[in-house]
């Protein structure tokens, strides 16, 4: 299982994120695709120990705080002080990234009940568009997000709903579009507008689409729970394409939603793909076809947060994925588990930029703390290309694969920074993912914090002896890595994964030889007879010289191949 699950994660890997820094990311807007990257933050996730300034920031243009609810119907916050407190936070992003749109969102599965009544009259609907402009000033927001779950069917136990909805979900927002409108031009503001809306059939019957889609900024597709354990048998939640040997009565993808929408008329640049951070596991599944499409006993949500943590490295659950509808799954246990990876996002988010929508966005961002799926989708939808790479440059093609694969990002909007170096935090944290994040608590290290992006990938392979540390008990992650360390680091995790042949290259023939290390000179030989590393354009090794940004897409590429090979 060793083999399989390094095979499944190296499969994987031209998808996955790795961010080589916290800090001095692109933003959103202005590098590569233009259009939206749209986040829902909840309520609870700050009282779970993810705080609003831990979100990546840089990365969206439209962050959604979910949710406030409607009060005889008026907009109000569900808990003033907690969510009073997370505004306050998620106002103060605006200094990372000073073109973020911080928008209220109403509603939800468990908050909608007081939408149908607000919308049935004119005097109630222009009473809710003051409230929620009240509401957007006394917390200084940008704009409001209606999740309206749902018109005419209703949705959770309690929801009014009633047949009259459809229409009157067109009037709400024109009285809010108008309401926001006239307080933009007050104080030289332009508000959101925008809506969570389904991607079946029977939502598209209970709204009118085209109408609401020339009323609102966007319309956020909520892409995913087309199977869940409302189902009888176990299912993909977000499949991209509906798979020809499931359920026929059952079949739904994400293609097809998009599909549905442009088919009644309502622009693609209109529509933001919403994409799931979370799965859903079945339990007390037969083995029959891995589960799929089985009978089951219970089911319930696993972010992906715990899809990593908790089944991906457990030798009892086995990796599948789907070859049509291109989503991963997992079989053990007894056990279903539907999720998405860096892989299948990124193919959501290409199937975005393809089909010429207004950009893409996630469902729910606490259950991506690393930012990884994030990052998958953000380069996918943004092409990979930077200004400051020439697409003559030797490193031009790594750098692309490795960015559109989430190995590596820019470092500023539209750029990357080929000449910059990569620090011992970033290598280690490469590694780590590799490995397939094991888990491991602590560090021995006085300046490797646990909340580092790049703590558990530095304890992890300090306790493999894939890096060390100084005398004085110091990493030291923020230091350059030299042409030689990171020979020696990537020698060492070959040795792990039984990819190194025990072939060796002569230094002699390089005049500057003697400046390798005495610990760096088999590693060197093994780089050099691997051909992850060569020799300089002037013929030398350059064993001291730091390994720039480029250089390492090339070498991370070339290293990649090597354990594939395997």
């Amino acid at each position: 299982m060793r083999k399989t699950r390094r095979f499944v994660l190296l499969a994987l890997l031209f998808a996955l994120l790795l961010p080589l820094a916290d800090t001095g990311r692109a933003s959103a807007a202005g590098a590569g695709n233009t259009g939206e990257v749209v986040g829902y933050y909840a309520s609870w996730a700050a009282a779970q120990g993810y705080e609003p300034d831990q979100l990546p920031a840089e990365r969206f243009t439209q962050i959604n705080y979910a949710f406030a609810k409607i009060v005889n119907g008026a907009a109000a916050l569900g808990d003033p002080a907690r969510d009073g407190k997370n505004l306050r936070e998620l106002t103060a992003l605006r200094r990372r990234n000073p073109d973020l749109k911080l928008v209220l969102s109403l509603g939800g599965w468990d908050d909608s009940a007081g939408f149908s009544d607000a919308a049935a009259s004119p005097e109630g609907r222009k009473a809710f568009a003051r409230s929620c402009v009240d509401l957007l000033l006394a917390h200084d927001l940008d704009g409001v997000d209606l999740d309206w779950e749902y018109p005419v069917s209703g949705g959770a136990p309690g929801v009014v709903h009633r047949p009259q909805d459809k229409g009157n979900f067109t009037l709400l927002l024109r009285e809010l579009r108008q309401a926001l409108d006239r307080q933009g031009r007050r104080d030289g503001r332009q508000y959101v507008l925008s809506i969570a809306g389904a991607v079946n059939g029977g939502y598209l019957n209970s709204i009118e689409p085209q109408a609401v889609a020339e009323t609102v900024d966007h319309i956020f597709l909520m892409a995913y729970d087309l199977h869940g354990p409302w189902d009888n048998t176990a299912d993909f939640n977000a499949p991209l394409y509906a798979p020809s040997d499931g359920p026929p009565r059952f079949r739904a993808s994400v293609d097809d939603g998009i599909s549905a929408w442009l088919g009644r008329g309502v622009p693609a640049e209109k529509l933001v793909l919403g994409m799931p951070l979370y799965g859903y596991i079945y339990q007390g599944v037969s083995s029959r076809n891995s589960g799929l499409y089985q009978p089951y006993e219970s089911a319930r949500s696993v972010s992906w947060d715990k899809v990593k943590g908790e089944y991906l490295n457990r030798s009892a659950y086995r990796p599948l994925r789907h070859q049509e509808a291109e989503v991963p799954y997992l079989y053990g246990n007894r056990s279903f588990l539907s999720y998405d990876d860096p892989a299948s996002i990124a193919a959501k988010a290409e199937l975005a930029r393809r089909r010429g929508l207004g950009g893409v966005g996630f469902w729910e961002l606490s259950q991506d703390r690393g930012g990884e799926l994030i990052q998958s989708a953000w380069n996918a939808w943004n092409g990979g290309r930077f200004r400051d790479v020439p697409r003559d440059a030797w490193y031009a093609g790594a750098v692309e694969r490795v960015c559109a694969a989430g190995l590596m990002n820019g470092t500023g909007p539209g750029t990357f920074s080929p000449g910059g170096t990569v620090t011992r935090g970033q290598i280690a944290a490469i590694l780590h993912r590799l490995a397939g994040e094991p888990v491991v608590r602590g560090s021995s290290f006085s300046d490797v914090p646990a909340s580092a992006y790049y703590g558990g990938a530095v304890a992890w392979a300090a306790r493999r002896g894939i890096v060390e540390g100084f005398s004085d008990g110091t990493f030291r992650p923020d230091l350059p890595v030299s042409r030689q360390q990171l020979a020696v680091i990537l020698w060492r995790y070959a040795g792990l994964e039984k990819a190194d042949s025990g072939a060796r290259a002569s230094l002699q023939g390089f005049p500057d030889a003697g400046e390798v290390g005495g610990y760096a000179r088999e590693a060197m030989g093994w780089a050099l007879a691997e051909g992850i590393l060569q020799g300089t354009g002037d013929g030398t090794l350059q064993p001291q010289g730091r390994a720039a940004r480029g250089q390492t897409a090339v070498l991370l590429e070339r290293f990649q191949k090597l354990l594939e090979a395997e």
